[in-house]
């Protein structure tokens, strides 16, 4: 299924680009019933549940703010500028709360306060320095196109770009040494639900602490007319005491996508650097920012 593109201005900063989308915040729902279950998907000619299409989360979920609160989501706006989502995303633990060991909840902690205040241009998020995103950050922070076919998916993104091919033949996974920012993705039907499983991450592709002992897997399931359930469990026992689950609804979009575009010569990171140097300053000499 082929959309529209159009064109729009340059932006400086990427992991700010989901500000741009209007997106309704409302409470994410729990996984689908026994209703959702009764109906009946619109099928390939090859009998798969076809999943085709542009999809895009009804909620701003987002990385900084997938766990919990008030306090959570703050962080996560200093950080992006983007409002972010309401309710909870993690469905296991029933807690909400990503189960992380002790050194990993303070390698975490310490991202985020240099994301907050750096002091460094490698202390940025590697987004906003222009790096892909990886999985499967990248679908809590924008849309995606799916393109189907007999033996493989594919998943684009205007968003930096990017793109996953995700083949459904059985083939093994690439040797343990052979790592990518977006790993090494396997899929297959589970009845009506594409599950992809996805190992040999590079460790440059961080996600909530976790990188080349990741091991992602994703569910994707429609459940109405509009609706696709994502749902992803991450498993990395060197990361983390036990698996996770989150899981959120896409809505189907019939809608033009705006291009995603940065240029060359950027001040973003300069002036992301200098506004962080600004606050200090003011608040040495016991100011507000705004004074």
């Amino acid at each position: 299924m082929m959309r529209r593109i159009a064109v729009a201005g340059p932006v400086c900063v990427a992991v700010c680009l989901a500000a741009l989308v209007p997106l309704a915040a409302q409470n994410i729902p729990t996984r689908a019933g026994p209703a959702a279950q009764q109906w009946n998907p619109p099928r390939t000619a090859d009998g798969q549940v076809d999943v085709q299409g542009y999809w895009r989360q009804t909620n701003n979920v987002t990385t900084y703010s997938l766990e919990r609160g008030e306090a959570d989501r703050a962080v996560h706006i200093k950080i992006t500028g983007q409002r972010a989502a309401t309710g909870k995303q993690i469905v296991e633990p029933a807690d909400g709360l990503i189960p992380y060991l002790p050194w990993a909840a303070q390698k975490f902690k310490y991202l985020v306060s240099v994301h907050e205040g750096p002091e460094r241009v490698v202390d940025l998020d590697p987004v906003a320095r222009g790096f892909m995103e990886g999985v499967p950050r990248i679908n809590l922070q924008t849309g995606f196109q799916i393109l189907q076919m007999p033996n493989q998916v594919v998943f684009l993104y205007e968003y930096g770009h990017h793109f996953r091919v995700v083949p459904l033949d059985g083939r093994p996974h690439l040797d343990s040494h052979l790592r990518t920012w977006n790993g090494d993705p396997r899929g297959r039907w589970e009845g009506d639900t594409l599950v992809i499983e996805t190992t040999n991450f590079s460790p440059k592709s961080d996600f909530m602490g976790s990188h080349e002992n990741l091991r992602l897997t994703e569910r994707l399931t429609r459940t109405g007319p509009e609706i696709l359930n994502y749902e992803f469990t991450v498993d990395d026992p060197t990361t983390w005491t036990a698996p996770w689950t989150a899981m959120i609804p896409l809505k189907l979009k019939d809608e033009l996508i705006y291009e995603y575009a940065c240029h060359e010569g950027n001040e973003a990171i300069p002036n992301m650097l200098r506004g962080h140097r600004f606050e200090e300053r003011q608040a040495t000499a016991g100011k507000s920012p705004q004074q």
